[in-house]
């Protein structure tokens, strides 16, 4: 009986497991990179959301991760027009979920980006949103990003802003 090609089949099954757990490791390893380096991102010390800096170059990360698969992106603006702006910033700190990601802008405005946001997710993120604000009269803005064809993060920014223009008028 011909015993090489079980002991073939062993070993390279064996280089195949130890080539899997290799790679298994690294990625968990720069999971872990990844997970550091957005902890050290500029936040907002009051909300714990991240600050203005981080905006445009997050939005404009999403805007070409969406335009390599053909997603879209969702980007919403609020204005905190009475009330607490800071206990409204924490609270909707407290509601973001990942994909998610949300910005304070200045003391009363906050811009809050999601990619490929469906019509049920976008209900839900309005209520959270909403249930973030329970004394405080906000205006709100929003406008998906289809394509190029959109503009970059921020002309986004900019047509965000004019919703929210628009809604207080």
């Amino acid at each position: 009986m011909n015993v090489a090609l079980p002991i073939a089949l062993v070993l390279v099954a064996l280089v195949s497991l130890v080539a899997l757990v290799d790679g298994l490791v690294r990625r968990r390893g720069l999971l872990r990179t990844v997970e550091q380096a957005w902890l050290e991102v500029p936040r907002d010390p009051e909300t714990g959301l991240f600050d203005r800096r981080t905006c445009l170059q997050r939005i404009a990360a999403e805007l070409k991760r969406a335009g390599r698969g053909g997603g879209t992106v969702w980007v919403g603006m609020v204005t905190v027009l009475d009330g607490n702006p800071d206990r409204f910033g924490r609270m909707l700190f407290d509601s973001i979920r990942v994909p998610e990601v949300a910005f304070r802008l200045d003391e009363r405005v906050v811009c809050i980006a999601r990619p490929d946001l469906n019509a049920a997710e976008r209900e839900d993120l309005l209520g959270r949103i909403g249930a973030s604000a329970p004394r405080e009269r906000l205006a709100f803005g929003e406008v998906v990003w289809s394509g190029p064809a959109d503009g970059d993060a921020r002309a986004v920014l900019e047509r965000a802003a004019a919703a929210v223009q628009e809604g207080v008028s």
